[in-house]
């Protein structure tokens, strides 16, 4: 009776409206620690509170176990996660959802090169043929591997960090790092006797998204407007601008030889990011902050 009495005062208008349900997103915990980590973090954050209002309210969840790119993608199918973060490619794009907006303006694909101290060879090129002479090293998880190989380059595989003492061992010529995350990652490691080669860095079409389950267009059409809105309020780039690890990397930029490689083939529908986000990807090159 108690419940028929219920229904019929919602259906009278006189009964509070149902809260919608607060939405949990799972998130993944990586394998290393990284600034970078924590403003991919805060963007997120800051994309869910702008859309709160059209979306409901969301709280994030951290899992416990920390994961690598390719297994962060993985869980996102076997709905274990709802969010990973990996670098695009026409593969990955058929598999799971991604969010069209890139996270770093481009910076992982922009690279400066590891070396010995005092490698002459190193300390002077800056151009691709006499790069090509040498040994690069690469940990083959990640797409640099294939884009290095693909433009022609002697590449020996190595994981992350191994690959700094492949430089130091003489086993290889040059690491290339992304200039975001090189100068951290060389202070939280064994790199003696290493230094950064001073006149040139390797660039290519490499971004950063965010990515969803293919089936979870509500969650990726939420980010995009998320994202989105504060692109063109400016809350975005003023965060991106305002982390240390991107004004050590436009401080590197200035003065150095920029060396192309081709990646276009493997970005699918990636490709149009680099038309429709044009000032975001040349946030790096800018000399004002």
């Amino acid at each position: 009776m108690y419940k028929m009495a219920l229904f019929i005062i919602a259906l009278m208008g006189v009964y509070p409206a149902v809260v919608r349900a607060m939405e949990i997103v799972r998130i993944p915990t990586f394998t290393v620690q990284d600034p970078i980590i924590e403003y991919l973090n805060n963007q997120l954050e800051l994309a869910l509170a702008i859309t709160e209002e059209d979306f409901g309210q969301v709280r994030l969840v951290h899992l416990k176990i920390p994961m690598e790119e390719e297994r962060q993608l993985r869980n996102l199918n076997q709905n274990i996660t709802d969010i990973a973060w990996a670098t695009c490619s026409l593969a990955r794009n058929e598999n799971y959802q991604p969010v069209l907006i890139p996270q770093i303006a481009g910076l992982f694909g922009i690279r400066v090169s590891v070396i010995r101290e005092g490698d002459q060879r190193l300390l002077e090129i800056n151009d691709i043929d006499t790069l090509k002479e040498l040994i690069v090293v690469q940990s083959p998880k990640w797409q640099d591997y294939d884009i290095l190989v693909n433009n022609g380059f002697t590449v020996l595989p190595s994981d992350r960090f191994s690959a700094y003492r492949a430089i130091q061992e003489g086993l290889a010529d040059f690491y290339p790092r992304g200039i975001a995350e090189v100068t951290g990652e060389m202070q939280a490691t064994n790199t003696e006797g290493l230094a950064i080669a001073p006149q040139h860095v390797l660039r290519y079409p490499l971004l950063y998204l965010v990515y969803v389950k293919k089936s979870n267009m509500a969650l990726a059409e939420r980010l995009t407007q998320g994202f989105q809105h504060n692109l063109e309020s400016g809350v975005f780039q003023t965060l991106m601008q305002s982390q240390p690890w991107f004004k050590r990397a436009k401080s590197m930029l200035l003065g150095r030889t920029v060396i192309d490689l081709e990646n276009e083939d493997s970005l699918g529908e990636c490709l149009q990011v680099q038309d429709q986000h044009k000032s975001l990807l040349q946030a790096p090159y800018t000399t004002n902050d």
